[in-house]
């Protein structure tokens, strides 16, 4: 195998973690948050993103072939119990001082910092390739992430801003409303 192809290959790793991961994740994030609409907007992240799933089986499939797909999802579904991110997130909040419980504005920066690290995974794929057909899904996936980001961004300048969470996503980065 060649250097790409493993760096390829870690990045699908590392995609398919934040895929298992971002359920438990808000969850918890959910848990964590005291507002009642921030714990609904994390519920509502936390719901199972089947079209997510699907994309990266059409990229990672395209990349590394679907039989070595299938084994890494099969060894991801296995492996992220308890998940990484939530491990990872409950460690920041000790380090930052909020041992017990963060409040709402911890909980949304770190759901942003997920969001910035799965938006790198595919930012490192698209510069491991110069197919067009690859650029063009991991563009696709990479635009999926921004928009969440950017809600989640809103959501933190609403709450430092005014102190009130948004009942639902105010815009799109299509346009459409």
């Amino acid at each position: 195998m060649s250097h790409v192809d493993d760096k390829v290959i870690e990045l699908a790793r590392s995609a398919l973690s934040f895929a298992f991961s971002s359920e438990p994740f808000f969850r918890h994030a959910a848990e964590l948050t005291q507002n009642a609409s921030g714990k609904k907007m994390f519920l509502r992240l936390a719901k199972k993103d089947d079209e997510r799933m699907d994309d990266l089986t059409r990229l990672f499939g395209k990349i590394i072939g679907n039989e070595l797909w299938v084994r890494l999802v099969a060894e991801a579904a296995t492996s992220i119990v308890p998940s990484v991110v939530v491990a990872d997130m409950e460690a920041e909040v000790k380090r930052r001082g909020h041992g017990v419980v963060a409040d709402d504005t911890q909980a949304l920066r770190l759901a942003m910092e997920l969001q910035r690290r799965f938006i790198h995974v595919f930012k490192d794929l698209a510069m491991q390739t110069s197919d067009k057909d690859i650029i063009k899904l991991a563009d696709k996936m990479l635009e999926g992430e921004f928009y969440r980001y950017d809600n989640l961004q809103a959501q933190l300048d609403s709450v430092l801003n005014t102190g009130m969470w948004l009942d639902m996503p105010e815009f799109r980065m299509d346009g459409k409303f």
